[in-house]
């Protein structure tokens, strides 16, 4: 199993269990997001604000001005997934290490898999 899907099942069962989604917001409220391959862009997600914390200390040039911002799953689902339904949008599933690695997927079957785990 790649680390990324590691990750990924570690987001579902801890999401399930605690019912709120992390994201990082830069300046002015702005949501953090990257581009990706195939002309994506990925809205990064994370189980814990321990995790956003962890990765701003190792990539301070980067993630330096990111604030954890967290939302409880139900509103989750009812304000971000519409604007994530594009074809263009994915989500990053607790990205990690200096490069933020992980696996990028469409935000329907993040909502599948964490349901799953619940």
């Amino acid at each position: 199993m790649s680390a990324g899907v590691a990750q990924a099942n570690k987001f579902y069962e801890e999401v399930a269990a605690t019912q709120i989604v992390w994201f990082g917001c830069l300046p002015n409220e702005i949501l953090l997001e990257f581009d990706v391959s195939d002309n994506k862009v990925s809205l990064p997600l994370w189980s814990s604000k321990s995790r956003i914390e962890r990765l701003k200390k190792l990539n301070p040039e980067l993630l330096g001005d990111v604030e954890a911002q967290s939302v409880s799953w139900a509103q989750f689902k009812e304000h971000f997934l519409p604007i994530l339904q594009d074809d263009e949008k994915v989500v990053g599933i607790n990205l990690s290490g200096k490069n933020l690695t992980g696996i990028d997927i469409p935000a329907s079957i993040l909502v599948t898999q964490v349901e799953a785990f619940g």
